[in-house]
This record gives structure tokens, sequence and C-alpha cells, in this order.
């Protein structure tokens, strides 16, 4: 059994009844738990029945702006709304993307700035996107003393270094199994065991052999098989120990 720690259940079917489904169908094939990512309050509104259907599952919620937004007094108004009336795991995804340029950084990070705040305020965890942004990043994470998940890693053994120290869970996406992501490869060899979890980022990254294709949180899987070749580990301890993992982030800031 295995865990799919960032998904959006929204972005692979509209119909709410449709992503329940597709919970389900995963849960057949072997899906323990997992966290349905809003990338804003707008978004979990919309889908908002999704919500109590997820309830009966292993499924956590997290909401955040993701950095195509503009910083206003409104969107954070907005987001402890849905904090304080449905039941929020965590904030995100949050953070800096400086790949495609949606704001000028200096209003990313004062949004990034912002959520953290709310993180910290609701005793929240966090989950982190970075992109093209890592000094930026952890120059913001250093300033608030909460932890989460620096989701679909990418960087070098360093950088994850100075995540861990900070005390975030380091995460890997589909694109892990990717042929020319020899770097990537080599910086999972250098993360603990007990701070390493997986993810789809569906409908986004489909592992190899389903690269290419729309994405679903069971295809998870296949990102842990080829890790734990990888890192010369039986697959059944590798789920173990991420099933592990998984309990303690469920405690995280608690």
């Amino acid at each position: 059994m295995f865990v799919d720690t960032h998904f959006h259940l929204n972005m692979i079917e509209e119909n709410t009844h449709l992503q329940e489904k597709i919970i389900q169908e995963s849960i057949n094939k072997g899906l323990k738990g997992g966290i349905n990512i809003f990338t804003s309050p707008t978004s979990l509104l919309e889908n908002k029945e999704i919500l109590d259907k997820l309830s009966k599952y292993e499924i956590k919620i997290a909401c955040g702006w993701y950095p195509e937004h503009s910083p206003s007094e409104e969107k954070i108004k907005q987001l402890e709304e849905v904090i304080s009336k449905y039941n929020i795991f965590a904030i995100g995804e949050i953070g800096l993307e400086y790949y495609r340029m949606h704001k000028p950084k200096e209003e990313q990070i004062e949004l990034f700035e912002n959520q953290m705040s709310i993180a910290q305020k609701y005793n929240k965890p966090v989950i982190i996107h970075s992109r093209d942004a890592f000094e930026d990043t952890l120059n913001v994470l250093k300033k608030y003393p909460i932890t989460g998940i620096i989701h679909c890693f990418s960087g070098t053994p360093d950088m994850a270094k100075k995540y861990l120290d900070l005390g975030y869970y380091i995460s890997f996406a589909g694109n892990l199994t990717f042929k020319k992501a020899t770097d990537l490869q080599e910086s999972i060899k250098y993360i603990p065991l007990d701070r390493l979890l997986f993810e789809t980022d569906a409908p986004f990254l489909a592992p190899t052999p389903f690269r290419g294709q729309k994405n679903y949180p069971y295809m998870v899987k296949y990102t842990y098989e080829f890790a734990a070749k990888l890192l010369n580990i039986q697959l059944e301890k590798l789920y173990n120990i991420i099933l592990e993992n998984w309990k303690n982030l469920l405690t995280l800031n608690s």
C-alpha cells in the first residue's frame, strides 16, 4: 500500500462524482492515502462537494494561493475563511515560480510570506512550490518556525540538505523516472529515508511508462518501484517506510 502526497483531482476531472471514482479506483490499486491540492480557495469552493466524499477515505485537503496570483488582503481573508470552514490539513501549494514568471518576484514573495504567516497562525504544515527560485524560497522558509513538504523536488543534494535542516520532507514526482533525470536520480540517494515522500502531481508528470499521458494518483506506485531499484531497497520495505513517514506527517506541527 502506498501514499500519494500531491495531486489535483479537480484538474484531472471537473465532475466531483468522477473525482471520487478516481480515488476509489486508486484505492483498489493500493492507494492508502494522500493529499488533494487546491491551488486557490476559489477552486476549493467550486469543488466543495468532493470534500465530504473524500472524508471517508484517508485523503487530506490542502489549499493555498499558487504563485500566479497577486497578493492582497482579500486573498488572505478568503484563505482564512476556507481554513475556518473546512477541514484543511495543509496550506499549499504555495511558493515561488520563477521558470514561468506569472507575477513579478516581489509580488510572489509577498504572497508567499503572507501565506506562511497564515500557516504559522493556524499551526498548519505547508506544501512548497519552488521552481528556479531556491535562494528566495529558502530565505522565506527560514523566517517561519513551521515545516511541511518540498513538493516535486528537482534540486541538488546540497539544496535538499538545506531544506532538511529546516525540518521539511522532500517529495519526488514522476519525473524521477525520466531517462534524462540523472541529476535528480542522484539527489534522491542523499535523502534520509525517514524524510522521503513520493507524489504524482496528477494530472501532470506521469511517470514512465505513462509519460505524456494524464496522470492519476495510483500511478505513484511506478515512481516507488523505480526509486526502490535506484536505492537498492525492497519495494515493500520502501512502501512501509513512506507509510510511516505519512503517519508522522499527519501529526506535523500538532
